[in-house]
């Protein structure tokens, strides 16, 4: 009877394996079948998928030099799994990782019975805390995955490695996890940077996280004379193996600290509902004494969002506290099970100096559309930071993304509770005649292209800017859904068609028409848009275009926003447009916009001078387009030989001095 090898890998973790997109695996298998060195047969099935011996495959690829991976004998185990092992068994996941942690402890495990290994396991972990539970167990089983612990190390070139590696195939198999899944790089580094902004010496950071990559990311980043505690619960385990094999201390929970800054993530387990967030979040207010903070990452929809009555009670309660520093929701992406969703981030802590409860202040931000680069991270945390100051270093402070709103309000309102922190950044000057100043030396610089419009410096009232809700239900503004279209009908003749790819580069709109008749008859309840309507889309990127002529067809799902004419409530197309162009994205994101409005008397003219600066820049975008084709057919010229190139002035001169 031949014997079941002790890897297997299917035709995806070949691919990984050999560093090649999986399709190239399957036609390796199929192309090379009938040849004299074919692909290794297949040995086994496993829902479906045909499974491998890892080290045959690992062998034909490196003797037929396939693939992108001259290493693959040695990489096989990375790839492949032992048949009774299953990475979406967490329980199995977790024997793993214990073991990989007792190999970065002992030289040689292999060389050990099994007394001697759950003997080396109690000496390490004595009170159960990190692993000694799963090391019983897996020798319960007769320890099958010992070696193949011991492959991964290998193959991962170190025992922290290999833990990474495993979560993440552990991750891979378990999508459903949604919200609780990974976080990715840019998450994990807006976290340690802001708890590195909250912590000093002689501090104890509590990872009570629950994640095992972010924990290990901030306590790599500290500094020796922080202490590092780690909560003892179930979802921890995994935490203080990774800080096990990483070389960090803990610090005994029985020794008393001065200041604590707590770390910690929501849901850290995949059950939790949006209730259950809350009370994790409540938890964590709750243990803060005096002087400590927190940082808290979670799901936008329990931290930030719109809540029903019970649940919005609840982060109420929170908020009642007193505690919450800042709040900003973040962009979608930050979670590798759930990339459409938006996280949140918390910081939590008693404000600098006495200041009562009736007078404390939040920072709120919205980066929804925002990436989280480096910079981005820096300011965004500066911002927050700034909640947890006095009043002065509030003032002082020059907000890139937040706005601070007075806590009590916070606790208040019903709703998103960043809706505010969508609207526009202000002008750097709030002073009206200074910024009437400013408009007149923009003017003076314009004369050339434009006639300025005449303005006068007396102030007056304007309508406050406004949600997207706000002002549908107010019956200042519409939103009419696009229409379905099949693409068959497209063509170049007809109806013009403005799709949600074409706001991206409205030069382009008017290259995708849709004949009128066939597009009554499928849709004859549609309608086609109006002078003045903004055609937006609110994916990947938010963007609005305004069409000024109308008789238009909008494909879904670009959608049309449609300004009342008897009773605009001061809302202008072209500012609608300014105001979308670069919101909050994701389905839903429209009702976060917050849109800005002007005087009733102003609207027209203010109309008339952006079409007129419209048609400006169009006339010098086509001026300078021209004068960029010139100087390529010039080079294009020159280069080929083609034509010879006169210097006129150098002529000129020779004639003067003869």
């Amino acid at each position: 009877m031949p014997t079941t090898p002790s890897l297997l890998i299917d035709l995806t973790g070949v691919a990984r394996l050999a560093g090649v997109q999986r399709p190239v695996a399957s036609m390796w298998r199929s192309r090379f079948a009938s040849t004299s060195d074919a692909f290794p047969p297949a040995v086994n099935e496993k829902s479906g998928r045909l499974q491998f011996d890892a080290q045959m495959v690992a062998d034909w690829l490196v003797r037929t030099e396939h693939g992108n991976n001259p290493d693959a004998r040695e990489d096989a185990a990375a790839a492949a799994a032992p048949a009774d092992f299953s990475f979406a068994d967490s329980k199995a996941v977790a024997e793993v990782e214990a073991l990989i942690a007792l190999h970065a402890q002992v030289d040689d495990l292999g060389g050990l019975t099994h007394a001697q290994i759950q003997a080396t396991a109690n000496a390490i972990d004595p009170f159960d805390e990190t692993l000694q539970t799963e090391i019983s167990t897996h020798l319960q089983r007769g320890a099958p995955w010992l070696d193949y612990a011991a492959r991964l190390i290998d193959a991962a070139f170190s025992p922290s490695a290999a833990l990474a590696l495993v979560a993440r195939r552990h991750a891979v198999s378990h999508r459903a996890a949604g919200s609780a899944g990974p976080l990715v790089a840019d998450a994990i580094a807006l976290v340690v940077d802001a708890a590195l902004a909250l912590v000093g010496d002689g501090d104890t950071v509590t990872l009570d996280a629950g994640d095992a990559a972010l924990s290990s990311a901030l306590a790599g980043e500290l500094d020796d004379a922080v202490g590092i505690m780690v909560p003892a619960k179930s979802s921890s385990r995994r935490v203080r193996r990774q800080l096990l094999v990483d070389g960090h201390w803990l610090t005994d929970p029985e020794e008393p600290t001065t200041r604590s800054v707590v770390v910690a993530r929501v849901p850290s387990e995949r059950s939790k509902d949006v209730a259950g967030m809350l009370r994790a979040v409540d938890e964590v207010s709750l243990s803060l004494r005096g002087s400590d903070a927190a940082v808290v990452i979670g799901p936008a929809r329990a931290l930030v969002d719109s809540l029903p009555p019970a649940d919005e009670r609840a982060r109420a309660d929170i908020l009642r506290s007193g505690r919450v520093r800042g709040i900003a929701r973040l962009p979608t992406g930050l979670v590798d099970s759930a990339t459409r969703e938006s996280l949140a981030i918390w910081l939590l802590g008693e404000p600098v100096g006495e200041v009562t409860l009736a007078d404390r202040v939040t920072a709120v931000a919205d980066l929804t559309a925002i990436p989280l680069t480096l910079a981005t991270r820096a300011d965004l945390v500066s911002d927050l930071i700034a909640g947890t100051g006095s009043g002065r270093d509030l003032r002082a402070h020059q907000f890139r993304f937040a706005r601070f709103v007075r806590t009590t309000s916070l606790q208040a309102r019903s709703g998103s509770l960043v809706a505010s922190a969508t609207r526009k950044p202000a002008p750097s000057t709030t002073d009206a005649a200074e910024l009437a100043a400013l408009l007149d030396i923009a003017a003076d610089t314009v004369r050339g292209d434009i006639d300025p419009i005449e303005v006068l410096t007396d102030a007056h009232a304007v309508p406050r800017a406004a949600s997207v809700p706000e002002l549908i239900d107010a019956g200042h503004l519409r939103r009419i859904q696009g229409t379905r279209l099949n693409p068959d009908l497209l063509g170049s003749e007809g109806l013009v068609v403005v799709t949600s790819s074409d706001l991206d580069n409205p030069v382009l709109i008017g290259r995708t028409r849709v004949d009128q008749l066939d597009f009554a008859a499928q849709h004859p309840n549609a309608s086609l848009t109006r002078p003045g309507d903004v055609i937006f889309r609110t994916s990947p990127t938010a963007a609005a275009w305004v069409d000024a002529d109308g008789s238009k067809v909008v494909a879904f799902p670009a959608r049309v926003f449609r300004i009342t004419a008897g009773d605009p409530g001061g809302l202008v197309p072209e500012v609608i447009a300014a105001d979308i162009t670069g919101a909050a994205t994701g389905p839903g994101a429209w009702k976060r916009w917050m849109l800005r409005r002007v005087a009733p008397h102003t609207i027209t003219p203010l109309r008339r001078v952006l079409s007129d600066i419209a048609t400006a820049r169009q006339d010098l975008e086509t001026r300078a387009a021209r004068l960029a084709d010139y100087a390529a057919l010039i080079v294009a010229g020159a280069a080929s030989g083609a034509v010879t190139m006169i210097d006129t002035n150098h002529a000129a001169d020779a004639v003067s001095t003869q």
